[in-house]
């Protein structure tokens, strides 16, 4: 199943020493890194300097394979919210049946 994540800090997160956001930034590091050498092309992250957002996208085996990749120091810590949502592939033929039903629907 392939989900779309968006992760933010928490304002909490910016009020903790320097030394212990710089701890919990490296082994978030790491952790993605580990979780990228797992899965390969299967997990892709992307982000935007200065946007205050990491999105990324994984074709994760189960539900809990997809926690497990949530697990980064910062999170375990309660300091960074998680936006989920399931993703879909389309074909052609599927996305034009979904403009029909949306057409009909006006």
């Amino acid at each position: 199943m392939k989900i779309l994540t968006i992760s933010t800090r928490k304002d909490t997160f910016s009020a903790l020493p320097e030394a212990e956001k710089n701890k919990l930034n490296a082994g978030t590091v790491e952790h993605i890194l580990e979780l990228k050498k797992k899965m390969g092309d299967k997990f892709t992250m992307y982000g935007i300097p200065g946007w205050g957002r990491a999105v990324s996208i994984g074709d994760y085996g189960s539900i809990e394979e997809y926690a497990q990749s949530l697990q980064t120091p910062v999170s375990q810590q309660g300091y960074s919210n998680h936006e989920s949502y399931m993703l879909t592939e389309m074909n052609e033929k599927q996305m034009e049946a979904y403009l029909e039903q949306v057409k009909a629907a006006k």
